[in-house]
């Protein structure tokens, strides 16, 4: 059985950024979400820009983000979506989670192991026929079965 391994979404936390130094980036144009000033952040000219993104696309802005990760008092990494596409139906896929408190639920023909409000804690984890996805959001149709298991990798501090 053949199974692909690959980053989907990596999240990294820029600490103390200028609001210059954050348009600069929000006026580049790639494939990047980004967050400025937490909610908890009231006070003072220097907040914290959260960029997620997938590894790929990284490339297309670095000359800013080095000009930001010299601005900023400190680099975080938050987390990151590990995606497993394995060439096989989601009858034969069995996940065992180690903590038993991550209930499984089902929407569609995806699975999750985790609560909503869940979703990006260490250990969080959706199953689906990524075939299927393919066929219905970007009209690609594959011969054979797919299936992606997605894991949330997240530090404990």
């Amino acid at each position: 059985m053949e199974i692909e391994v690959s980053i989907d979404k990596f999240v990294i936390d820029y600490k103390d950024v200028p609001h210059s130094a954050f348009l600069r980036v929000y006026m580049y144009g790639v494939y990047i979400h980004l967050y400025f000033k937490n909610f908890r952040e009231t006070e003072g000219h220097l907040h914290t820009l959260r960029i997620e993104t997938r590894p790929e696309h990284y490339s297309h802005f670095r000359e800013i983000l080095e000009m930001i990760g010299i601005r900023a008092s400190r680099v975080e990494f938050v987390n990151f979506d590990v995606a497993y596409d394995i060439q096989t139906g989601l009858e034969n896929i069995v996940v065992i989670p180690i903590d038993a408190r991550r209930n499984m639920t089902h929407f569609d023909t995806t699975r999750y192991f985790g609560r909503s409000d869940q979703r990006k804690r260490n250990g969080y984890c959706r199953i689906y026929d990524k075939r299927l996805e393919l066929a219905k959001s970007k009209g690609i149709y594959l011969a054979h079965e797919l299936s992606r298991i997605e894991v949330v990798y997240k530090v404990n501090e």
